[in-house]
């Protein structure tokens, strides 16, 4: 039984397949295990998983299923004590595994997680990603920032078991959201402020469907964790309604997208000078459709 799983998720990703996975045969930790869960591409990807050595366990799924039912689908197929997460775009840092798990195993954690730099094509570093700093019960800093990216993050499977949870179902474009910040709610996590992965940009803009979830994914979220904990509102009174603002921000955002103006206005005045992000997107109601566009691309275009 190898100590780490690393599931890795695939729907058409031979582009860089090769590069990921050599990723993981190249980690200083050597315990580990990859599930393959190629969920019925048509491109070359599955061919490219099984020409590599035993280490990697392939697994396909009957049909081409959301991200959330992937990933479920792969945790069940891991047999190892810890699983972290690798998308097939994705490249880790020679010790990335190593590191997590120091941290990992350095408490009674149930995830721990660190930053990313943001690479192109052609592997060219374009930005990064640094978490705070943090461990513990850390669900009301995450109410108001939200910083686990799913690429940088180990998970306890002990942990994982214990909760009863897996990812939703029912959410299709932040299934590690609902996910983590359920889990969140009483366990202890750990976080880092130093780079494991390196997450990869493509030029491909999200589409409309994909961001048009963001919102009412963030509210069904925490309207579960509300309904599934008494009294939680209360004690987190305050960052309850920071998170519920986001929500309001990521509608906003897609309003623009669509070019609905006054909709969009109406949803950011009481918001407007709560953080700067609201400011900026304000600010943006005066731009053009197609700058505003151009914006959302650079800047979100994974």
């Amino acid at each position: 039984m190898p100590n780490v799983s690393v599931l890795m998720n695939c729907f058409n990703g031979a582009q860089f397949l090769k590069e990921a996975i050599n990723s993981v045969y190249a980690q200083t930790y050597s315990d580990w295990e990859i599930i393959f869960v190629d969920n019925c591409s048509t491109d070359e990807s599955q061919k490219i998983a099984n020409s590599y050595n035993s280490k990697i366990k392939v697994f396909e799924t009957d049909k081409n299923i959301p991200l959330g039912a992937a990933r479920n689908f792969g945790i069940k197929q891991c047999s190892g004590r810890y699983i972290a997460f690798l998308d097939v775009d994705d490249v880790w840092l020679p010790n990335a595994i190593e590191k997590l798990l120091i941290l990992i195993t350095s408490g009674d954690y149930a995830l721990a997680y660190a930053g990313h730099l943001n690479i192109n094509a052609d592997n060219t570093i374009i930005g990064k990603m640094m978490p705070k700093k943090q461990k513990g019960i850390i669900f009301g800093e995450l109410l108001k920032q939200f910083d686990i990216p799913i690429v940088t993050s180990m998970v306890s499977t002990q942990h994982l078991l214990k909760s009863g949870l897996l990812f939703d179902d029912n959410i299709h474009a932040s299934e590690e959201y609902c996910l983590f910040m359920q889990l969140a709610v009483k366990n202890c996590f750990i976080a880092d402020n130093e780079f494991v992965t390196k997450y990869r940009i493509h030029d491909n803009a999200l589409t409309n469907k994909t961001v048009s979830k963001w919102s009412n994914e963030r509210r069904y979220t925490l309207d579960k964790i509300i309904k599934e904990n008494f009294d939680i509102r209360r004690v987190y009174q305050k960052e309850f309604k920071e998170a519920y603002g986001r929500a309001d921000y990521y509608e906003v955002r897609f309003l623009l997208f669509l070019d609905k103006k006054k909709e969009a206005k109406d949803l950011l005045r009481s918001h407007i000078f709560k953080d700067i992000r609201y400011f900026l997107v304000y600010l943006m109601l005066f731009f053009p459709k197609s700058l505003r566009n151009y914006i959302f691309r650079k800047k979100y275009s994974r």
